[in-house]
């Protein structure tokens, strides 16, 4: 365990280097996503004000779960995005070769080569103004156990982002290239939970709890946050789940890229 976090933190600084080459550029990419999720911020706030209450949430609740949202994907993404958009280059040029080489595992190596990307603090910080304005609006009081309910929340909703990413780069296996299907169920599947679930016919509201478990990202830990009502008939259990949810999709996805290692074929190059 020592070693990985000498590697880890290896890896990281000179991720840190890199980026603060070019710092006009990478501050320039913070304000630009500032001004990017600040637009959504307040187009979903005005969209969901003008119905008053939407599915029993009104403006401010809704906003918290695009906080939650961003938030938990800031965090998965700042570790896997780097390395999930990447490699199927990697693979195309034949660089992913050198990872089958190395004295760690290929996905670490990845992992790890690929670099902490540090630009999604911009979404990290927007989502907590986001969150904090959302939480105010509302009078919400916070306690020890609402705060570490929230933090564990947080982090499970950050094991499925990250796992959705690494889930995504096992079709590079395959198609060495973009994948139309895995980016819609990565990319557009995800909107939804931008909303409550139970505005949503019964048929999706079931996928995000069992297929794609998006909805344990925001919406069923802001119900029991907020106090507010999961669909009928499902089991009252599932607001506290998110981190369970997280670390059994994260495993899963890890399962399924080493399934995908398993059949890779190299390219030659």
């Amino acid at each position: 365990m020592k070693d990985f976090w000498r590697l880890f933190t290896s890896f990281f600084r000179v991720a840190l280097r890199r980026e603060m080459a070019y710092r006009g550029t990478f501050f320039a990419g913070i304000v630009g996503q500032w001004l990017s999720y600040g637009a959504t911020f307040f187009g979903i706030y005005i969209m969901v004000s003008s119905f008053h209450i939407l599915g029993g949430w009104n403006g401010s609740e809704v906003l918290m779960l695009y906080g939650l949202s961003v938030m938990s994907y800031a965090i998965g993404a700042s570790f896997f995005y780097n390395f999930s958009s990447g490699l199927a280059g990697r693979i195309r040029s034949g660089e992913f070769d050198a990872s089958l080489t190395k004295p760690i595992h290929p996905f670490l190596h990845e992992v790890f080569s690929a670099g902490y990307n540090i630009g999604y603090i911009s979404h990290f910080t927007v989502s907590l103004v986001i969150m904090a304005i959302s939480l105010a609006s509302i009078s919400f009081q916070p306690t020890v156990q609402s705060i570490f309910f929230l933090f564990s929340a947080v982090l499970g909703a950050a094991l499925i982002q990250g796992a959705a990413l690494i889930a995504s780069s096992t079709m590079s296996f395959f198609s060495v290239g973009s994948n139309p299907i895995a980016d819609f169920l990565l990319w557009d599947v995800k909107e939804f939970t931008n909303y409550p679930i139970t505005v949503f016919p019964k048929g999706i509201q079931f996928v995000l709890t069992f297929i794609l478990p998006f909805a344990f990202m925001n919406f069923y830990p802001a119900s029991a946050l907020l106090g507010k009502a999961i669909p009928k008939g499902y089991p009252g259990i599932l607001p506290y789940l998110s981190p369970v949810v997280g670390a059994l999709a994260f495993a899963l996805s890890i399962l399924l890229w080493n399934w995908g290692l398993k059949h890779y074929k190299s390219t030659g190059s």
